[in-house]
Formats: structure tokens, sequence, C-alpha cells
């Protein structure tokens, strides 16, 4: 759940919501460069290297800390391949898994020097016949798939993700008539992973399909490494999913001589539990059968319990010393109706003014974030291994939204 460091310390969340208005996105620091570390001791010995998905927040300021941790890049598209260049990140750090990319996308890439992981039989062989190509990574579909839901399971059959596995040796094949080496394989089974052995599994299946490339360099197994959302659930332990995965690595490395680097490639995991949402209650009303918390934010600015029906933790940090002895839902200022943020959730009696912390909001908050309704962004604040606090995003305001949104739209009064 949240950071221990934040939940210890509501009187400061309550400064901070003073200082800088609500709704704010807080991130700690500290725990940010613990959970690197810890990623990285787990597989202590053997050639493991680390890229951190920046969809999950691809705040510079905290890419900036995962980058200084010695991690990589996980990116999805040419946007955040440009994004992590400007913060430093070297090319040969960027993993790029495309989607559906365009013909652009893919020469920026190219000319870029980054690592290109193709998922479709067809866009490899756009990319087989640009002159100026050599090798590239190719997406695997395992057919085992997992996710906290079904939006995020990216592994079953019929996903859109991946080259079908009886389509390999033909990719292959086609490749190399076109002068391209397969150094690479990669495979992402989903987000939020319910069931570890899935993805032992689907390393077997990509340890497998790799013996059949003479070329390969990189073995990538993909992230969705989960977190506890709810108070009541076991942490996923990276130390028990690394005894697992070890034999495995150490039989394929054994079996070419060491001369294999493997990836994973963690977001949600490293951090969704440093960050927190901040929201003031400006409305308490009772409908009856339901009581609602009105708050200055919505699903605008936190997607996933309305795209994912996901649940986090609900902390009144205004009376985190009271009982909690009410029931409330906490609903946002977004005009729909499925603008819930919790359900049903058990917190001292609250009043208008308090303060909310939504946890474990690190990970897809501000990356998901949109102006919906025509609304700000929450501003974002970094607290740092000393205990002091850096605005790293200053929140709009209203005249600024709509000035920038009329100059975006090429209006002015005489269009």
């Amino acid at each position: 759940m949240l950071s221990p460091k934040l939940i210890a310390s509501p009187q400061k969340l309550s400064e901070l919501a003073n200082a800088y208005g609500t709704p704010l996105y807080v991130y700690d620091s500290t725990l940010l460069r613990e959970r690197c570390n810890k990623l990285k001791k787990a597989f202590d010995g053997l050639p493991v290297s680390w890229l951190y998905a920046i969809k999950a927040n691809d705040n510079p300021h905290v890419l900036k800390i995962v980058r200084e941790q010695g991690f990589g890049f996980d990116t999805v598209s040419f946007e955040e391949v440009l994004l992590s260049l400007k913060v430093g990140q070297q090319p040969g750090q960027i993993f790029y898994t495309e989607n559906n990319m365009t013909d652009e996308e893919m020469l920026a890439a190219v000319q870029a020097g980054v690592i290109l992981n193709i998922g479709s039989f067809s866009r490899l062989e756009q990319f087989a016949k640009l002159p100026q190509t050599e090798e590239c990574s190719i997406r695997v579909n395992p057919q085992i798939g997992d996710g906290h839901h079904a939006k995020v399971d990216t592994g079953n059959r019929d996903s859109k993700f991946g080259i079908r596995l009886d389509l390999i040796p033909e990719a292959v094949k086609m490749a190399s008539d076109h002068g391209v080496k397969i150094t690479g394989i990669h495979i992402h089974i989903g987000s939020g992973i319910q069931r570890p052995q899935n993805l032992t599994q689907a390393m077997k299946v990509l340890l497998d399909i790799g013996r059949e490339l003479p070329d390969l360099k990189r073995i990538n197994f993909g992230g969705g490494f989960p977190i506890p959302y709810r108070e009541d659930e076991i942490p996923f332990s990276i130390e028990e999913f690394a005894e697992a995965a070890k034999p495995i690595l150490l039989e394929e490395l054994e079996r070419r001589n060491g001369d294999l680097v493997y990836h994973f490639e963690p977001g949600r995991w490293i951090v969704a539990p440093t960050g927190l949402l901040l929201t003031r209650v400006n409305t308490v009303k009772d409908q009856g059968r339901i009581t609602f918390l009105g708050t200055d934010t919505g699903f605008n600015h936190l997607l996933r319990p309305a795209l994912y029906e996901s649940y986090h933790a609900v902390v009144n940090v205004t009376r985190a010393e009271e009982e909690s002895t009410d029931e409330y839902s906490i609903a946002g200022n977004i005009c729909e109706t499925g603008d819930i943020l919790g359900e049903d959730r058990k917190l001292p009696k609250t009043e208008s003014g308090d303060i909310l912390a939504l946890c474990d909001a690190g990970a897809y908050g501000m990356t998901m974030a949109s102006n919906y309704n025509r609304r700000s962004l929450p501003s974002e604040v970094l607290i740092d291994d000393d205990g002091s606090v850096r605005l790293i995003r200053e929140r709009e305001s209203a005249e600024a939204i709509v000035s920038r949104f009329l100059k975006d739209s090429f209006y002015s009064d005489n269009s």
C-alpha cells in the first residue's frame, strides 16, 4: 500500500494540500529508489537488465531518478522514445515496442538508434525492406495471458499484441531473406499479473522459441508485476518470483555459454506505491441509500476505477487519528455517472474541507489523465530524501486552459 513515510505523516499531507492546492499528486523519491534497488538485488549475479515501463509514470523528474538507478526505459510510442532521449537516456537503453506504428514512426525509431521491437508480421516485412536496417527484436504472442482485468490481458490467443507462434519461423526466414537478423524476442502477458506461474510458463515458451533463433542476443520477458491495492492482499514477492525464475534463466545461459541478456520491464511495481492523489471534499450528500463525498478530482485524474473497476484505498488524512465509523462512496466532479473513485468505504465521519488520499496512485494516474470537461490536470510534487518538497508540475488556471485550447484550435473572435 501507500509509502510508509507518507502514511506516518498525515499532517505533512494536509500541509502539502494547503500549500499546493488540490488535486495534488505526491511522490516519494526515497521509496522510488528503494524499489528500484530491490529489483536489482533480486537477480543479483545474473545478466538481467531492467527496463522501466515509462507509460506507468513519465514525469521527467521520476524518469531521472529511475535512470540514475541504472534502469533502461521500455517505451511504446515514438513520443515516449523522444521523451526518453530528452531526459538523457542513451538510445541503446531504450526498448521501443511498436503497436500499429506508422512508416514515419518506424523511420524515426531507426534514425534514433533505439532497440525496435516489432509486433506484427506486416510491420516486420516493412522494416526488413528498409536499406539501412540490420537487426531488430520481435514480440511474440505466447497464448498465455494474465492481468488484473480483461482489458490488460495482453498475452492471450486473441490479443492484438504479438506475432502468432506458428508465424515465427516464417517471420524469421522473411527477415533473413532481406538481410535482417532477429536478435531479440519479447513477450508481455499482461498488467498486474494474478498468477506468477503464468509468467514463468510464458518464459519457458519464449526460451523454446529462442532456441530456433541463431542470432539471439536478448530475451525480454515483459513486466506486469502486481502490487497489493487492497489492504488484505498478499504482496507479490519479487524474491520468490526470482527464485522460481532463476533455474529457467540459468539453464538457458549454460546452454548458450552465457552469451545472452535478459530483460524485465516493470512499471507499476516500481511507481504505484510511491505516489498518492490528494483531493478535497467539497460536498457531503446523503442520497438515502448512499452517502457521497463529492471531491475536486475525478476520473479525468485517476481513470483506473472507471476504466478497470480498480480499487484504491482511501484515507481521510484530516482525521487520520479518528475511528472509521461511517460508510461513503467517493464521487468525482466530472459530469458522468461512472465518475466514482471508491464505493462503500469506511472512513471517519467526514466533512466538507477534509483532505482524502487515494493511495497507490503513482502508476497510471497522471499518464492517463486528461482535460475532460475542460478541467485542469493536478499539480505534482516530489518529496526528496531529505524531506524537502519540489513542485514538479504546476496546475494550470481555468483561464490558461481555455486560452490554450482556443489557441490549439486555431480559434479567434473572427473565426
